[in-house]
């Protein structure tokens, strides 16, 4: 595997493709206050993984860039009431987006297959296959994102009211993989009001489907005793407007 296939369900496992070929019927996109996400960590064979994980780490890693958003301090030196503390989104990683035809990371991600992939009509259908409804072709978003000790995203919810085609909901789709040097990272979301489900995002690699907007955070990359430094998790990000756009808001 000198590069990432040109259709995403190449990259897949049995099981994955034929989560293409006959979609489920999943009840968190269909079932009122059901938070709507799903997690699937046996789609990607480990060997695959762990090439995909090469490629990422000769190709991206050189041309991502550290992204921090610190808290400001002045966040509570301007509190006037008791209580009326807020947090915007803060976060720390490495990233780059895939969406300008004269960037850097895009030509390394060509270079490797990578680009084309995420543009595939596989990739699509994917995420057309797990929430149920149909998605545009040829838009959307495409970053490729690093965690490494310590870093993290805070608390937000995605929500775009500015946006026309993306104001009453849309999906994202995460491709992940992790290194042997990762110990722990967890995924929190909401469930009925409360950030109280949360999953494993450290195995060897991982797909995770969200129909935004809901809350959501990624807690710190931990990584293993005495390898902190090695630890890398990698994840490879689509967003997608449904095709239509929902007339009403879809939670």
């Amino acid at each position: 595997m000198d590069s990432f296939p040109s259709e995403f369900a190449d990259l897949l496992n049995k099981r994955g493709q034929r989560l293409i070929a006959d979609p489920p019927r999943l009840d968190v996109f269909r079932t009122k206050r059901a938070t709507p996400i799903v997690v699937f960590d046996d789609l990607i064979d480990d060997r695959v993984a762990r090439r995909c994980i090469e490629l990422l780490d000769r190709a991206m890693y050189p041309v991502i860039r550290r992204m921090e958003t610190p808290i400001p301090r002045e966040w509570i030196a301007s509190m006037k009431k008791n209580y009326s503390d807020s947090l915007r989104k803060t976060v720390r990683v490495k990233t780059a987006t895939l969406n300008s035809r004269k960037s850097q990371a895009l030509d390394a991600a060509r270079g490797i297959g990578l680009a084309q992939m995420m543009r595939s009509e596989s990739f699509h259908e994917f995420a057309e296959a797990v929430v149920g409804k149909p998605v545009e072709r040829g838009t959307g978003g495409r970053q490729v994102i690093c965690y490494e000790q310590g870093d993290y995203s805070g608390p937000h919810n995605d929500h775009h009211p500015e946006s026309p085609g993306s104001r009453n909901g849309f999906v994202d789709l995460h491709i992940m993989f992790s290194n042997d040097a990762v110990r722990s990272q967890q995924l929190v979301y909401e469930e009925r009001g409360f950030l109280s489900a949360s999953h494993d995002v450290n195995g060897r690699s991982g797909i995770a489907v969200y129909r935004l907007p809901f809350w959501h955070y990624t807690t710190p990359l931990v990584g293993r005793a005495g390898r902190e430094a090695e630890a890398r998790r990698w994840l490879l990000l689509g967003s997608f407007d449904f095709d239509p756009p929902p007339e009403k808001p879809m939670w």
